[in-house]
């Protein structure tokens, strides 16, 4: 098995674009994990396919070459059937069983993979990738869509595995159980232009942003003094030239000796003369030194400025006493049908716990009683939205969150302002948003791209056309429902493919929200910042 895999001066443009997403790019990944973390649209994804040799560099190469190693690859989204998936449903070796125990995966799953949770197709897609025996294996956010059960799950298998390991998450919490180093991509300014950059940091993300945090303020720091040592060098040679003015105004006002004295006369001009080249030959001194000044403080490199900020947004509450309502019983699954616990047609394997607004999907015991013709589903009390209410949901992957969402919209009002955002973005429905974005008006296009820039994202970048990020698109949908005011918001997993600066300020945006939102996540911070702690 390959111990070390070499970036060497690795650059990547696509085929459209006037300029590179990156490029001199050298690093070094060593067995292990190593994370790989960027804000959303600068290539992480595309550099962790170029190590698994899924993509061509456009310049560099890496050593030894992914065509010569076993190289897996598990995509962020478990829409198709993996690879390899036929070969492992069918293995029933020693080896394959526990593999399967390891993952908790059923024996039939590989044969119903569409009736599959998020969070089962997940660890399916990794049993496979881990089937194949890979010297590297890219995991490309493992835990978008996922429970923290099923998080758990993920990080075992990932200690056991022993070659080459890629994380590109940012899942903290997975990053600092699994990974001994940190590659972040990061904005950098310097000389007037922005570029993006790769660094290494040793450890996990904990002690890397530390790492990182310390360095970043030292660079500030180095810049301001530069700064300082620039204004200091400038009021200096201000302060020459003004003493060689002074100089030239006492040489001309009448200050004479005696003209007979000839002395005097020409041991003054001689002296006026040293003077004259000592001042001068002291201001072009000055000058070089503030010339190098200037051109160090341009070439000094510091973190680029960052979009990140509030969200402006003039949402009036709905004047409704309430916006949504399911009555108790058991909500089907799969349907936005509510069943009625007495009708013999819902049988429960989930319950809704609400404290406040906070609710939580809690799996019940298996009795092993399923009557035929009856439907899994959850049991619910009676619940009710209010204009302002934020409400957090939460719970294990298939406890039917997705189906209560559902059925909870389908009490909303047809005239009642209303974004939903799910949790995948298909390509089709990018091509959509986009195709929005450039067929709004001025007034409008202003709105979406100062929200677009206030969640962390360039919107030069995609004004310009270049092809967006599931993260950049998560945030595009969000600021164009804003145009319409909507009064209810209902967003399912809104985190997933969000970087961390993105993901904080969209739950800045969300807490000051004047009317009613409905989140779903697995990030009980985020839930914490959104609704409010337990």
């Amino acid at each position: 098995m390959v111990g070390n895999l070499v970036l060497h001066d690795i650059s990547y443009q696509y085929t459209d674009s006037s300029e590179p997403l990156f490029k001199h790019f050298n690093a070094s990944l060593s067995r292990g994990w190593t994370a790989l973390l960027a804000d959303n649209g600068l290539g992480k994804t595309t550099l962790a396919q170029l190590i698994c040799g899924r993509r061509t560099p456009t310049q560099g190469e890496v050593q030894p070459s992914p065509r010569t190693l076993i190289c897996a690859y598990c995509e962020q989204e478990c829409v198709s059937e993996p690879e390899g998936l036929a070969e492992f449903r069918d293995d029933w070796s020693a080896e394959s069983i526990a593999l399967r125990d390891e993952l908790g995966i059923g024996d039939d799953w590989g044969y119903r993979y569409d009736t599959l949770s998020g969070g089962e197709r997940k660890r399916l897609q990794i049993a496979c990738a881990l089937y194949s025996r890979p010297d590297v294996l890219v995991l490309d956010e493992p835990t978008n869509h996922v429970d923290e059960h099923t998080r758990g799950i993920v990080a075992e298998a990932m200690r056991g595995f022993h070659g080459i390991g890629l994380l590109v998450s940012h899942d903290v919490e997975l990053i600092d159980a699994t990974c001994g180093q940190c590659l972040m991509l990061e904005r950098r300014h310097a000389d007037g232009a922005n570029y993006v950059v790769l660094e290494r940091y040793a450890g996990n993300y904990s002690k890397a942003n530390t790492t990182r945090a310390l360095m970043a303020e030292h660079a500030v720091q180095q810049l301001k003094d530069a700064k300082a040592k620039q204004r200091s060098l400038e009021h200096a040679k201000e302060r020459r030239r003004q003493m060689m003015e002074a100089a030239a105004r006492r040489k001309h006002a009448g200050h004479t000796i005696d003209r007979l004295d000839h002395d005097a006369r020409n041991s003054h001009k001689w002296l006026d003369k040293q003077r004259d080249k000592a001042s001068a030959a002291s201001y072009r001194a000055l000058g070089s030194r503030v010339n190098m000044a200037a051109a160090a403080v341009r070439t000094m490199e510091v973190g680029a400025k960052r979009y990140d900020g509030g969200i402006l947004a003039d949402i009036v509450p709905s004047a409704r006493r309430e916006l949504a309502h399911v009555d108790s019983g058991i909500v089907c699954f799969g349907t936005a049908e509510r069943v009625a616990q007495d009708s013999g047609r819902g049988m429960p394997v989930s319950a809704l716990q609400v404290e406040g607004n906070r609710w939580s999907a809690r799996m019940l015991p298996d009795t092993g009683q399923e009557a035929e013709g009856t439907i899994p589903g959850m049991h619910i009390p009676a619940l009710s939205v209010g204009p302002r209410d934020h409400i957090g949901l939460e719970g294990r992957n298939g406890s039917g969150k997705s189906t209560l969402v559902r059925a909870l919209l389908s009490s909303v009002a047809c005239d009642l302002p209303t974004m939903t955002i799910e949790q995948v973005t298909s390509p089709t429905e990018g091509r959509h948003l986009l195709a929005q974005l450039h067929a709004l008006d001025a007034d409008a296009l202003s709105q979406v791209v100062a929200a677009y820039a206030r969640l962390n994202a360039d919107p030069d970048r995609l004004m310009a056309g270049e092809e967006p990020s599931p993260g950049q698109l998560q945030k595009l949908r969000l600021c164009l429902g804003l145009l319409h005011s909507p009064q209810l918001m209902v967003l399912d997993e809104p985190t997933n493919h969000l970087d961390l600066n993105s993901k904080h300020a969209l739950a800045s945006f969300l807490h000051s929200y004047r009317g009613a939102v409905i989140v779903v996540s697995h990030e009980r911070w985020f839930l914490d910042e959104v609704c409010g702690k337990q």
